[in-house]
């Protein structure tokens, strides 16, 4: 089991939302040139697909290396540190494989760098998203970086409050390198979770009694490249229900997901729609002690896709209220062709 070092806490996702074509929903198959904020997976014209570096995988990590052009996303060792200095003020800082250190740095965000509402939802939610730099205008355009953080995560239709964090943010990242429009062709995605200042001093210290905790995932998922036809020919944000049961002690006996839901808006529209993925209900295994709680990710055979793969999580509290909320990280791949990765946070009933 990998361990989680300190840089590992980190960052933002998918405004994949943007630039579909009409989706066809059928069984397990969704066909779809995903998209988000700006820029989108799947077909952007009659030129042949080109290869991308990101398509060739360093490693297992908590982070996608995505390909538009071949619809191939592969996980990627990309660390994310993020650091939360108060209200609208985020410093990240990213480290690639030593092959990719050219995509290395520390991006600021603060209050001048949020973009219009759309762009801060993921499946059914919605969060509080950041572009450096900044982009205002309905059209995002690489080269940047961009931070979303679900602390406070609302409903994606009645914009109510579904979690309210105290001591950690989690949410996701992306990074665009390239410029222009084709530079959506190719990019690296992630997520990320850390303490919030403010609330006195942030401790990890896990809970000395039994309970359950409730909250929310969000993160990304698209093709892996094995199967044909694709399953989703793109890359789309995601979001699900977590329900965490936690020992005495700490130790994570199991967490179950609701269902996945992703978000996408199609050509010519400016409504988003939603539609929920075929998948086996997901489930974590028994974690290891913490402070850091690491375990499997799973989900029994059946009439749909089955998943596997492994968590990471940390408890936030302060003293005299220890482990009220915990926050972590996950990757899964399913039995038909995806790749996800996600950060989720949870609340303590």
């Amino acid at each position: 089991m990998e361990t989680k070092t300190k840089k590992s806490r980190s960052a933002r996702v998918m405004r994949f939302l943007g630039r579909a074509v009409p989706a066809v929903f059928a069984a397990t198959v969704l066909v779809a040139c995903g998209g988000g904020g700006g820029g989108g997976g799947g077909d952007r014209g009659a030129a042949a697909p080109q290869p991308c570096d990101s398509q060739n995988s360093r490693g297992p990590g908590f982070a996608l290396g995505s390909c538009a052009a071949t619809a191939t996303n592969v996980f990627q060792p990309v660390e994310s540190d993020v650091v939360i200095n108060g209200t609208d003020a985020y410093t990240m800082t990213l480290d690639f494989p030593s092959d990719l250190s050219s995509l290395d740095g520390t991006t600021g965000f603060t209050a001048a760098n949020k973009p219009p509402e759309l762009r801060n939802i993921i499946g059914e939610l919605r969060g509080q998203a950041y572009e450096n730099p900044a982009q205002p205008t309905a059209q995002l355009t690489p080269p940047y970086v961009a931070l979303t953080d679900f602390f406070q995560a609302r409903d994606r239709v009645s914009g109510g409050v579904v979690l309210s964090l105290q001591f950690a943010g989690f949410g996701t990242w992306e990074k665009f390198a390239g410029s222009g429009l084709a530079a959506f062709n190719e990019g690296y995605l992630g997520t990320w979770y850390a303490s919030r200042p403010g609330a006195g001093t942030v401790t990890n210290q896990a809970p000395t009694i039994a309970g359950v905790y409730e909250g929310f995932v969000a993160g990304v998922i698209g093709d892996d490249g094995t199967r044909t036809p694709r399953v989703l020919n793109g890359r789309f944000g995601f979001s699900a229900p977590i329900t965490l049961e936690v020992n005495a002690g700490g130790t994570i006996a199991s967490a179950t997901l609701g269902a996945l839901s992703i978000s996408f808006q199609e050509a010519g529209s400016s409504t988003l729609r939603t539609a929920q993925l075929a998948l086996n209900t997901i489930t974590f295994g028994a974690s290891s002690v913490p402070p850091v709680a690491a375990g499997t990710v799973s989900s029994a055979a059946g009439a749909e896709a089955s998943s596997s793969g492994v968590y990471q999580a940390d408890y936030f509290g302060i003293s005299g209220n220890l482990g009220e909320e915990i926050a972590g990280r996950l990757r899964f791949t399913t039995s038909n062709g995806l790749v996800a990765v996600g950060a989720f946070g949870a609340v303590r009933q």
